[in-house]
């Protein structure tokens, strides 16, 4: 084979890697964020024209939860006004797991008990509520959402956090990125929106609340006709709680080489900064516990990167003499599995001479 025919035929390898390496948009999360999706009352096409909505509030307010999730209550209220004495039926969607109540006039009319379905025991995405004869021609429709909302799923992005790559099992959430999504009606032409969070959030693009500050934002929002709103939001300080840790490797001490084996947990708060306290000995005569602190990359462009941070410690030894020192290490890995690298410095103590200590180890997560 001729040299221009072989450097042709390398081209779809240097093309593939070349791709690899061309790192993703840091916002690329803000291109789509998908969440659980709420709508208002839904009035069948026979009905539609002698019912018309003069007022839409919404709010939705959140807490942290556990495993990386929020408790969030999505309150909604509208006033309803018919043309017609009838019966009206009123349809209301909203997502599966979540707990809803309706009121009509301050009056339970539904919940999400009622849309069990005894035969399957299935939570179905709708209720239906009549709105009866006889009553005002004007109501006032109030609906109570409690559910769990975990980490939104991004349509152009799979990024975990780094605990989510190194703890699979443990620590399934994924980046602190959070959306709820509202399906409104085309009227009225706005809708009085308001966030409440108990923690510090910011918001993604493009902005509802622009020039917000504090945990609780109310705005008017313009309606785009009956486009979704996307209510998506970030809880950058979240705590990751991270999963256990294991090594085992080589370390060299004044003893000369030994084996290294290490135990303990990690995790990440915020996410930029991983929290380790671990306990370390060599099997025979060392023994020491070791918080740390590790500086990482929270967030790797493409699964084929490696994970990789650095960070210093406080190791504490206990054995064969009780005293401190000073680690700095360093870590490269995919997904659970690590390599490790330390230096322990023992400074005199105690009319002890100094000593230094290093290793080398494979460290998995679960």
């Amino acid at each position: 084979m001729t040299r221009p025919a072989r450097a042709l035929a390398l081209l779809p390898l240097v093309a593939a890697t070349a791709a690899l390496a061309v790192p993703r948009p840091v916002h690329a999360c803000d291109c789509a964020l998908l969440g659980p999706t709420f709508h208002p009352p839904y009035v069948p096409e026979a009905f539609a024209a002698a019912v018309t909505t003069s007022e839409e509030v919404a709010g939705l307010t959140c807490r942290p939860a556990r495993r990386g999730r929020l408790a969030c209550t999505w309150a909604a209220r509208y006033v309803l006004t018919r043309a017609v004495a009838g019966d009206i039926p009123l349809t209301f969607a909203y997502p599966i797991g979540a707990d809803v109540v309706v009121r009509l006039d301050g009056e339970v009319v539904a919940d999400s008990v009622a849309s069990l379905d005894p035969r399957f025991g299935v939570a179905q995405r709708e209720l239906f509520v009549t709105w009866p004869a006889g009553q005002a021609s004007r109501a006032v429709v109030e609906l109570r959402a409690d559910l769990l909302v975990g980490p939104a799923v991004c349509g152009c992005d799979a990024g975990k956090t780094t605990n989510r790559r190194r703890h699979p099992k443990v620590s399934p959430a994924g980046l602190p990125h959070y959306a709820v999504v509202y399906q409104p009606q085309a009227q009225p032409e706005r809708v009085r929106l308001s966030l409440e969070f108990r923690r510090p959030w910011r918001e993604h693009r493009p902005s509802l609340f622009p020039g917000g500050k504090g945990r609780r934002i109310t705005r008017d929002i313009a309606k785009d006709g009956d486009d979704p709103v996307s209510i998506g939001f970030k809880a950058p300080f979240r705590l990751d709680p991270g999963g256990p840790i294991a090594g085992v490797g080589l370390g060299f001490s004044p003893e000369g080489l030994r084996p290294r084996l290490r135990l303990g947990w990690e995790l990440a708060w915020p996410q930029i900064w991983v929290h380790s306290l671990v306990v370390e000995t060599d099997a025979r005569a060392r023994v020491a516990v070791i918080p740390a602190w590790e500086l990482t990359y929270p967030r790797v462009p493409h699964p084929l990167v490696p994970d990789s941070g650095i960070g210093v410690g406080a190791p504490i030894q206990l054995a064969p003499l009780a005293r401190p020192g000073v680690r700095v290490f360093a870590r490269l890995g995919w997904f659970w599995c690590h390599l490790l690298g330390t230096l322990d410095v023992y400074p005199a103590f105690r009319g002890a001479p100094p000593e230094r200590l290093g290793s080398l180890m494979l460290q998995f997560g679960i």
